[in-house]
């Protein structure tokens, strides 16, 4: 009976405090978990558990980005650390968007290359040679055989003259010089005769000095035949007018009909390979000339071509009333387009750089005549004045001696109201 009774208070304690337990549980969610309930792996408290890898950043499309190619570039070399690239994107960025009231600006680096120092003179072009023929005849012009701006060759027929009475007379002498001829040939057969009758005494003296004497006539009048037929031959060749050189008509000075005399100007013809022009220069530079230099010759008849040359001749003399010397330069045009006449502008290269450190002409202000650039600072996106020190020049572009390095970047573009450690905008 008390066992009974034992058993009946052990049952009602244990129902007692499991109803205890449950409202312990109901009060305290988390006492649930605490008491041996499986946990979702690697949270704690309803957060990832500490310790684990964390969620890796994106990778960044450079190529999409809206930056210049040349930040670009230094993202992918490594120059801009990996660490940084986010950083300096985003600043870039902003400083466009706030700078877009900013100076707009082209930059370039700097870089090497061929440039020339000239001495450029003004002058006008002249031919080779200049000839002038001339009638060695006074005859009518029979034809006009070429006419100004004809190119001709050496012993070309320019016209003809007519050779009518020329021509008979030419014809009589020819046949008084074969009628000279067979006398000639006979009175030598009776010389050689004489001779032989001489040496067996079978003829006089008297007879063989007149064999003789009768020879050497018809020997004087063949021989007087012979330079008159000559002459008239001459002057029938002369009836043909030609070129005595190479080159072009520039002047024609007779008409078909027309009679021209002996010694009358009557054709011009000018050598225009090579061409030449004379410059005069100054005393001072004269020191640096030199023969053979090479020379450029360009003008404005011809826009945007220029022609090959060299130095010929330095005259030795200077002109005490212009204090210059007289430079023959000649040219070479293989196109036939530049005229004897034109005005030119030639160039003689007095120095030659091939690897010179240069910029553009456009990028270098003057304060108090000393050269300046805008340097260009890429992470600041601001500008720095630059003194430089320049040296020869050739068109757009002027040696830089001193002041900068092959590569730095400098403003070409928008330099005008540029102030050292300006803010400004690239534009691509």
């Amino acid at each position: 009976m008390k066992k009974f009774i034992v058993l009946i208070l052990c049952v009602l304690l244990i129902s007692f405090f499991t109803r205890c337990g449950k409202k312990d549980e109901s009060a305290h969610p988390q006492a649930k978990v605490e008491k041996g309930e499986s946990r979702q792996p690697g949270k704690k408290d309803g957060k990832p558990k500490a310790g684990k890898e964390e969620k890796k950043d994106e990778e960044i499309d450079i190529d999409k980005l809206d930056i210049p190619d040349r930040m670009k570039q230094a993202i992918k070399s490594g120059r801009i650390p990996k660490d940084k690239v986010k950083e300096r994107v985003k600043a870039f960025l902003e400083m466009q968007k706030s700078g877009t009231n900013f100076p707009a600006v082209k930059v370039e680096r700097v870089q090497r290359r061929k440039i020339n120092a000239f001495l450029v003179l003004n002058g006008v072009v002249e031919p080779e040679r200049k000839v002038e023929v001339y009638s060695r005849l006074s005859a009518y012009v029979k034809n006009i055989v070429k006419e100004e701006g004809d190119f001709v060759k050496k012993n070309d027929v320019l016209a003809l003259l007519d050779d009518t009475e020329i021509r008979i007379s030419y014809r009589q002498a020819q046949i008084q010089l074969e009628q000279a001829k067979l006398t000639l040939t006979d009175e030598e057969t009776n010389y050689q005769r004489s001779q032989e009758l001489k040496k067996t005494e079978m003829i006089s003296e008297q007879d063989y000095q007149l064999s003789h004497a009768t020879y050497n006539k018809a020997k004087l009048d063949y021989q007087t035949k012979l330079e008159n037929f000559k002459d008239l031959e001459l002057q029938l060749s002369y009836a043909k007018i030609k070129s005595p050189v190479e080159g072009y008509v520039t002047e024609r000075l007779m008409e078909v009909g027309s009679r021209v005399n002996a010694n009358q100007h009557i054709y011009t013809v000018e050598d225009f390979s090579p061409l030449l022009v004379r410059v005069y220069v100054p005393t001072a530079d004269i020191v640096n000339l030199k023969t053979e230099m090479e020379a450029h010759v360009v003008t404005d008849v011809l826009k945007g071509m220029v022609f090959e040359g060299k130095v010929k001749l330095i005259n030795p003399r200077i002109d005490v009333q212009s204090g210059t010397v007289k430079v023959t330069v000649e040219v070479f045009d293989g196109t036939r387009k530049l005229k004897p006449g034109m005005f030119v502008e030639t160039r003689i290269i007095v120095s030659n750089k091939p690897d010179a450190l240069v910029v553009p002409r456009k990028s270098i202000v003057y304060d108090q005549n000393q050269p300046f650039v805008f340097m260009f600072n890429f992470q600041g996106m601001e500008v720095s004045k630059h003194s430089i020190k320049t040296g020869i020049s050739e068109g757009d572009y002027i040696e830089v001696e001193e002041g900068l390095n092959e590569g730095d970047r400098i403003v070409t573009v928008g330099v005008e109201g540029l102030k050292d450690q300006m803010k400004v905008r690239v534009v691509r």
